[in-house]
Parts: C-alpha cells; sequence; structure tokens
C-alpha cells in the first residue's frame, strides 16, 4: 500500500474572527490524495487536495494548536 503525500500546515495565534472548526476527527473536503497534518504535533487534521482549501483554520483536537490552510 502506498504512503499518501502529507504536508504540514502553518502554526497561526488564536484568530478573533473567521471560521474555526476543529480535528480530528479528520475534515473530509474530497476523496484525499493529501493527508494535512497538524504543524505541532502532526495529527491528520484534513483529506484534501491540494489548493482546495482556503482561509481556514483548524483547531487541533490533539494538541490545542490552531494551523491556517494559507501557506
Amino acid at each position: 500500500m502506498s504512503e499518501h503525500l502529507r504536508i504540514r500546515l502553518k502554526i497561526v495565534a488564536a484568530p478573533s474572527t473567521g471560521p474555526i472548526v476543529s480535528a480530528p476527527p479528520i475534515l473530509n473536503a474530497s476523496d484525499h490524495t493529501i493527508d494535512f497534518t497538524c504543524g505541532t504535533c502532526g495529527a491528520v487534521l484534513m483529506h484534501a487536495e491540494e489548493g482546495q482549501v482556503h482561509n481556514l483554520t483548524i483547531l487541533c483536537t490533539a494538541c490545542r494548536s490552531y494551523n491556517s490552510t494559507e501557506a
């Protein structure tokens, strides 16, 4: 079985505005080819295509770090 490509998300400060979602459980934007992981602990947060999800902050439920989908 082949391993999926992994992209580590950028850690950001807790945002004061905008949408925030929590993961895991893993967010599924599409049939995944890429695992997007927490920039702190490496937990898989989202399955999506590269460039598919924009302007989203994900709170990692494993380590409580805020991750941004923007590079």
